[in-house]
């Protein structure tokens, strides 16, 4: 069995074979591929779930992956021409003349973006012409590159000696708390290559710190909204911290047992949520009327729920033991161990929410398996094959050579 991938930023073909090709079974989700001219038959090789983009590295060529910067010393240094494709920006410093630039020495192909400062936009475009890219202008200082998640803070924006050009290549969220006067002063322009979480309040000030909408999305959270960044468990004693909250989130809401009425109508006035919700069937109907979206799954149970987040097994003995019935709500895997019976499935299940999976080696377990579900989005599977690939999957790579 050959190899599995779930994701891969960058897949490098430059010096691959058929061969090296067919080590791979499958390989889910790629940004991009690299290939050289005469190559493009080892695509069609490889069992590619989703594809970005394939770049033709051309004869000749040389590559980079990443973001460049051209300042005048890195075109002085050019003694000769330099032919390069690159996966990445493009940054053009304050400093480059534009008579260099455009000498012809440097040959880009260009997959990402140019940032130039205004005297030099039309030079880049007239130069730059292969590949997939556009140019945008900047003034001032050099942009900031932030990738992954940034929570900006007043702590940042002070920190900048100048007024920032700011490209956030992932998450950018704004805590209601922002000075936003501070990040009207010290934000120059920001780019958006992903997703913003902002509060309404903020929306107008960073929309106009923007040349363009954002290459994502952005989460507006309504004025008087507090945004949960991470699922929340509350119980009898830590939900009293809440009074009157009006709740944004995308994670799930765990109410555990004990919760009273009075309890939760204390706590919540609204709540906005894209995931689900868990409750005793006693708070069921309160949940309901304080929910903004009627989508929203909400989970209820009788006697007692069991979680399941990462990876669970669960023997006979465990489920024989435990008080009254269960709901499973799994969201990561549940391993039903060989001894456990049909029967006691019957008797200690009364409902499964699945969103992840559930690996059982007995066949004669999935037919009750299936008959309990309450919510089916997940997989019920066998034990033996799944764990053989999952032994020669790996998840996320950022860069792939075959």
């Amino acid at each position: 069995m050959g190899q599995r991938i779930g994701n891969v930023g960058l897949l490098n073909l430059l010096n691959a074979t058929p061969e090296s090709v067919q080590a791979y079974e499958e390989i889910g989700n790629v940004g991009a591929v690299l290939y050289r001219t005469g190559q493009a038959h080892l695509l069609s090789l490889l069992n590619i779930g989703n594809l970005g983009r394939a770049i033709e590295v051309p004869e000749g060529y040389g590559y980079y992956n990443g973001d460049l910067t051209i300042d005048a010393a890195y075109l002085d240094a050019i003694d000769q021409e330099v032919r390069m494709v690159i996966n990445g920006l493009v940054i053009l410093a304050p400093d480059v003349d534009s008579e260099k630039l455009a000498n012809g020495r440097l040959q880009l192909n260009i997959n990402g973006d140019v940032y130039a400062p205004p005297g030099l936009a039309g030079t880049a475009s007239r130069v730059f012409t292969e590949g997939s890219f556009s140019v945008k202008s900047y003034t001032g200082a050099l942009p900031r590159f932030e990738n992954g998640h940034l929570v900006l803070s007043d702590a940042y924006l002070q920190a900048a000696d100048a007024p920032l050009n700011l490209i956030v290549n992932g998450l950018l969220t704004l805590p209601k708390e922002l000075d936003m006067e501070l990040f009207s002063r010290n934000i120059q322009n920001i780019d958006i290559n992903g997703m913003a979480v902002v509060h309404e309040e903020q929306a107008v000030t960073l929309y106009q710190k923007m040349n363009a909408g954002p290459n994502g999305a952005i989460d507006i959270i309504p004025a008087g909204y507090e945004n949960a960044r991470k699922m929340l468990r509350l119980n009898s004693r830590s939900i009293r911290s809440f009074k009157s909250r009006k709740l944004k989130t995308k994670k799930p809401l765990i109410l555990e047992d004990g919760i009273s009425r009075e309890m939760f109508e204390s706590a919540f006035e609204k709540i906005d949520s894209k995931s689900f919700i868990v409750c005793s069937e006693e708070i069921e109907d309160l949940v309901y009327e304080r929910l903004d979206r009627m989508e929203t799954e909400v989970l209820s149970y009788a006697d007692r729920f069991v979680y399941i987040e990462g990876e669970e097994e669960w023997s006979e003995s465990e489920l024989l033991e435990s008080d009254g019935t269960l709901n499973f709500i799994v969201e990561g895997q549940l391993i039903l161990n060989d001894d456990v019976t049909a029967e006691t499935l019957k008797e200690k299940v009364a409902a499964i929410d699945l969103f992840g999976s559930i690996r059982a080696a007995n066949p004669e377990l999935k037919g009750v398996l299936r008959s309990k579900l309450r919510v089916s989005e997940g997989e019920i599977a066998g034990k033996g094959g799944d764990a053989a690939s999952k032994q020669t999957q790996l998840q996320n790579i950022g860069e792939l050579a075959l």
